[in-house]
């Protein structure tokens, strides 16, 4: 019998991975793409709309739509931008801190779960080759 491909292995961790994530996402009732507007901000930074959605990968208009849905939630803000004033700055809310805390705190424990049987040396190596190839691919 052959043995297991690295894209096999890369796959079934991206799956595993994934269906950790949308446990969170469901129990904080976010959609993917509020879950990653989220992950895009850091409590007290401010950025602006267009960098919001160049962050995502996405277009301005869809970024927005992602804004108005965490905005709705309570967990942005948008701050007129003092330099231009049809530019809006987004920020978290207290509330959008706690929830960033929250999925923050989470991809830790899958982090100490996926290291747990690793040396400080082995894990280093392994992020080293992982970064490899994603500069490779």
């Amino acid at each position: 019998m052959s043995e297991i491909s690295l894209v096999d292995i890369l796959a079934e961790l991206k799956k595993e991975y994934v269906a950790n994530e949308e446990k969170i996402r469901r129990f904080l009732d976010l959609s993917e793409a509020e879950f990653n507007g989220l992950l895009c901000l850091n409590k007290g930074e401010k950025i602006t709309c267009q960098e919001f959605s160049e962050l995502m990968n996405l277009s301005v208009s869809r970024g927005s739509r992602v804004i108005d849905k965490l905005f709705e939630k309570g967990y942005l803000d948008r701050v007129d931008c003092s330099e231009d004033r049809r530019c809006k700055h987004v920020k978290l809310t207290k509330n959008g801190a706690t929830i960033r805390r929250k999925i923050d705190s989470h991809r830790q424990d899958c982090e100490q779960k996926l290291a747990a049987d690793c040396s400080e040396q082995k894990l280093a190596m392994l992020k080293r080759e992982l970064r490899r190839l994603i500069v490779k691919y």
